[in-house]
C-alpha cells in the first residue's frame, strides 16, 4: 500500500521530469530507424542523430509557422467578428425579450454581474494559462535536446539492458524491443490519423464556404489527439465563426455534421487501423487509464495515457507473475516474439 502510495506520489511530484523523458523517448524510437539508415551510409553518430532531430525541429517549426500565419490573417478579421457577435447578441435580447418578456436591460444587468464574477477569476486564470504555455514552450524546446542525446547515447542504453540479462534470459530486451515497436507505431499512428482529419475536415469547411476552412480544420484535427472533448473543442471554434459569418444558422449545423462524419470515419475505420492495432487495450482498461493518468499528469496524462498503459501492459505480458494482469488489460499482445528472431539490438543499434 505505500508502494502504491509512493509511486503516485512520485509520479505526481516529477510530473514535468516523466512526461519530458516519455515524449523524448518515442520521439527517439521513432527517429532510430532514420539514424541507423545514415549510420550505415558511413554517417558519423554524432552527425546521423543531429539530422534526425534536426528533421524533427524543423517539421514542428514548420507546423507552428504554418498556424500562426493561418490565425495572423484570422487576427486581422476580429474586429469584423466582434460586431457581428455585438449585433447576434443584440437579436437574442430582443428575441428574449419578445418571447419571455425579459427586458434588455435586466439581461444586461445579468450579464455585466456575470462578466464581473468571470473578470474575478479570470487573473488567476490567465497567470495559469501563461505559465501552462511557458512550460509548455520550454518542454518543446528541451524535448529535441533529450531527443538528440538519447539517439547519442543508444550503445550505452543498449549495454545497460545487456547488462540487465547477466543470468541470460531475453525478458528485458524482449520488452523494451516491443515498447520501442509500440511507441513507433502509436506515434505514427497518431500522425496519420491527424493527417487524415485535418484534409476532411478542411474539404468539409471549404465546402461549407467557411472562412478560415483551413486553420480550422488542422486545429479540430490536432485537438482530436485530447481523447473525448478533443473533437468537441474542435467544432466549438468553426461553429462559432459559421455562425457569426453566415446568414443562417444552418452553416453551424454543418459544421457539427461534417465533425461527427470525419469522427466517425476515424473511429470505425482509421483510428483502430493506424493505432488501436499498436496498442491492444480492452475499452474498460482505456477509459480507466485515461481517468487516472488524467488525474496524475492533467492533459498531458489524457494524451498519453494509452500508449503508456499499452507499454505496462508488454511488461506484465512478459514477467510470470504479472501475466493475468496482462490478459485482465487486453487482448494478446501484438507486438510478443518477433518473426525472424529479432532482438533489442535492431531496435537501439550500435
Amino acid at each position: 500500500m505505500f508502494a502504491i502510495i509512493g509511486t503516485v506520489g512520485v509520479l505526481v511530484l516529477g510530473k514535468p521530469l516523466f512526461v519530458l523523458l516519455f515524449v523524448s523517448g518515442i520521439f527517439s524510437f521513432l527517429l532510430l530507424p532514420m539514424c541507423r539508415k545514415l549510420q550505415s551510409w558511413k554517417w558519423p553518430l554524432w552527425a546521423a542523430a543531429a539530422s534526425s532531430c534536426l528533421l524533427l525541429v524543423v517539421v514542428f517549426f514548420g507546423v507552428i509557422t504554418f498556424l500562426g500565419w493561418q490565425y495572423a490573417h484570422f487576427g486581422k478579421d476580429l474586429p469584423g467578428l466582434q460586431a457581428a457577435l455585438l449585433a447576434r447578441i443584440d437579436s437574442a435580447q430582443v428575441f428574449l425579450e419578445t418571447r419571455f418578456n425579459i427586458s434588455q436591460s435586466q439581461q444586461t444587468a445579468w450579464l455585466n454581474k456575470e462578466l464581473s464574477s468571470m473578470a474575478e477569476s479570470g487573473g488567476a486564470m490567465a497567470m495559469g494559462l501563461f505559465s501552462a504555455t511557458g512550460a509548455a514552450l520550454a518542454t518543446a524546446i528541451v524535448i529535441p535536446i533529450v531527443t538528440l542525446f538519447l539517439l547519442l547515447l543508444k550503445g550505452r542504453f543498449r549495454e545497460f539492458f545487456s547488462r540487465l540479462n547477466d543470468q541470460g534470459e531475453d525478458v528485458v530486451l524482449r520488452v523494451v524491443e516491443n515498447i520501442a515497436g509500440l511507441s513507433r507505431q502509436w506515434l505514427k499512428g497518431v500522425l496519420t490519423v491527424v493527417l487524415f482529419l485535418a484534409i476532411l475536415n478542411s474539404i468539409g469547411f471549404l465546402a461549407l464556404g467557411l472562412d478560415y476552412a483551413i486553420v480550422l480544420g488542422v486545429t479540430a484535427a490536432v485537438l482530436n489527439v485530447i481523447p473525448y472533448l478533443g473533437p468537441w473543442l474542435g467544432a466549438l471554434m468553426p461553429a462559432l465563426i459559421a455562425l457569426l459569418t453566415k446568414d443562417s444558422a444552418m452553416y453551424a449545423v454543418g459544421v457539427l455534421g461534417v465533425i461527427a462524419v470525419t469522427q466517425f470515419l476515424d473511429n470505425n475505420f482509421v483510428t483502430p487501423k493506424v493505432v488501436g492495432s499498436s496498442v491492444s487495450i480492452n475499452p474498460l482498461a482505456s477509459i480507466l487509464a485515461l481517468l487516472a493518468w488524467g488525474m496524475l499528469w492533467g492533459l498531458m496524462g489524457l494524451i498519453l495515457a494509452i500508449p503508456i498503459t499499452g507499454m505496462i501492459k508488454l511488461v506484465f505480458d512478459e514477467v510470470p507473475a504479472l501475466k493475468p494482469w496482462g490478459y485482465l488489460l487486453g487482448d494478446e499482445p501484438k507486438f510478443g516474439k518477433r518473426k525472424g528472431g529479432g532482438r533489442i539490438t535492431e531496435q537501439i543499434g550500435a
